[in-house]
C-alpha cells in the first residue's frame, strides 16, 4: 500500500556552531503492490564502507598537478559544560541511533520524534519516562564521545547518484532509481536531514568523488537485536522490536494509514523480507496518476532508494500490507500512507534484517 508522501518543512537550520568532534538471508524476490513475489531484483551497487578521516581534499588541476580546494569546517570538541545546544542534541541523537533508538533522522532538533525515541529508550532502561534529555537519561546514554566524523566521498557513492525521472512511464524505462543529488545520498548515508548535513558543511558547494565532508558518525552501530516480535503503535506512529518479556529492543518512527478503516489492529505475521525490491505500478490502484499519463497496463518500476517502497520490503500476512522504505525519509510520521507501514530506508533495512518468517507483528491503537 503506498501513497505519494508530502514533505513538510520543519523550519530552517540555523548556522551550525563550531563544536564538532572528529571523531538474515535476503530473498531473491520482487514484489508487486499486493506483496506478491514476481521476479528476482536486480542487484543494487553495494553501499560503501565509511572511509577514515582523510587528508585535505584535492582535485587534479590542468597538467595533472594537484590543487587544494576549500575544506569543511575544522573539527573541534563538544563543549564541556554539557549545555543542550543543537550540536549536543544531535550528538545524543547519534548515540541513540547507534543503539537503534531512532528519531528518524539526525537534525539536532528535540521535537516529537526525538521525544518519542527518548521515551522508548527510557522505558527500555527502566528510567523515569520524561521524553527529555535529563541528567539521568544522559548518563544512561553515555557521553556521545565522537558524534561526527570526516568522510571522503567515493566513486561508489557517486555511482548511486542517478537522478530519477518524474513520470511513471519514464521510471519504468530505467534500470535503477538512484539518488537525485549527492546531498541526498549523503543525507541517507549518515541518517540525517539533507539541510542538516548541508549546514554542517557550509563551505562545500557541490558533492563529487573526493569531496570531504563532516557527517554524523552513525556507524559502527551496536549489533542488531534479535526480537521475539514487532509492535506497532498507531497513535504514536512508531514501530518497535520487542523481547519475549516485552522489553523495547529497538525503536523507529513510521507512517501509518491516513484512512482509519485501513489501519489493521491485532496480530499479523511476517511472510518474508526483500532487499532492493521492484515495484509494480498498477493503474487500478494508482488511478489518478494512471489517468494523467494515460497508463492502462501494469508496469515494473526498478529498484533503488527512490523506488516507491524504498530499499526494503517486508511482506505481511494481511493481503496488500507490508513494512517498507521510502524515497522521502524526512516525511516519515508526518505524512500518512494508504495502509502500509513506512520507515526511513535505513530503518526499514534494519527491520528487514531483524525479522523472520512467521514473526508476529502486533498492531495496537
Amino acid at each position: 500500500m503506498l501513497d505519494s508522501p508530502r514533505l513538510e518543512g520543519d523550519g530552517g537550520i540555523p548556522p551550525v556552531a563550531a563544536f564538532i568532534a572528529l571523531c538474515p538471508v535476503t530473498l531473491a524476490d520482487r514484489i508487486d503492490l499486493q506483496g506478491i513475489p514476481v521476479t528476482p531484483p536486480q542487484p543494487r551497487p553495494p553501499a560503501p564502507a565509511p572511509a577514515p578521516a582523510a587528508p585535505p581534499r584535492t582535485t587534479s588541476a590542468k597538467g595533472g598537478a594537484p590543487a587544494t580546494e576549500g575544506l569543511p569546517p575544522a573539527p573541534r570538541a563538544l563543549p564541556v559544560d554539557n549545555t543542550l545546544t543543537k550540536e549536543r542534541i544531535a550528538a545524543y541523537q547519534v548515540a541513540m541511533e547507534r543503539m537503534h533508538f531512532s528519531c528518524g533522522f539526525i537534525d539536532g532538533d528535540s521535537g516529537m520524534r526525538t521525544e518519542r525515541a527518548l521515551r522508548a529508550f527510557q522505558e527500555s532502561r527502566g528510567l523515569p519516562i520524561t521524553g527529555v534529555l535529563d541528567d539521568t537519561t544522559r548518563a544512561a546514554i553515555g557521553e556521545p564521545g565522537e558524534p561526527f566524523m570526516v568522510y571522503t566521498v567515493t566513486a561508489e557513492d557517486m555511482a548511486m547518484v542517478v537522478p530519477s525521472p518524474k513520470l511513471w512511464r519514464e521510471k519504468a524505462k530505467v534500470q535503477y532509481l538512484g539518488y537525485n543529488t549527492g546531498w541526498e545520498m549523503l543525507g541517507e548515508k549518515f541518517h540525517c536531514a539533507v539541510r542538516y548535513i548541508q549546514a554542517l558543511n557550509p563551505d562545500v558547494k557541490s558533492v563529487g568523488v573526493g569531496t570531504q565532508i563532516i557527517g554524523p558518525k552513525v556507524f559502527p552501530a551496536n549489533p542488531l537485536p534479535k526480537p521475539a516480535y514487532i509492535r506497532i503503535t498507531l497513535r504514536e506512529a512508531i514501530a518497535q522490536a520487542m523481547s519475549a518479556d516485552g522489553k523495547i529492543l529497538a525503536h523507529f518512527p513510521c507512517s501509518i494509514a491516513k484512512n482509519k478503516e485501513k489501519r489493521p489492529v491485532g496480530e499479523i505475521t511476517v511472510l518474508f523480507g526483500v532487499k532492493d525490491p521492484d515495484y509494480t505500478f498498477d493503474p487500478k490502484t494508482l488511478a489518478e496518476a494512471a489517468a494523467a499519463e494515460q497508463i492502462t497496463k501494469k508496469m515494473m518500476i526498478p529498484p533503488g532508494p527512490n523506488n516507491p517502497v524504498g530499499t526494503a520490503w517486508i511482506s505481511l500476512s494481511l493481503p496488500g500490507y507490508g513494512m517498507h522504505g521510502t524515497p522521502e525519509p524526512e516525511a516519515i510520521s508526518r505524512t500518512q500512507s494508504h495502509g502500509c507501514f513506512r520507515l526511513a530506508n535505513w530503518n526499514a533495512d534494519k527491520m528487514r534484517r531483524m525479522i523472520k518468517p512467521k514473526m508476529v507483528v502486533q498492531v495496537i491503537e
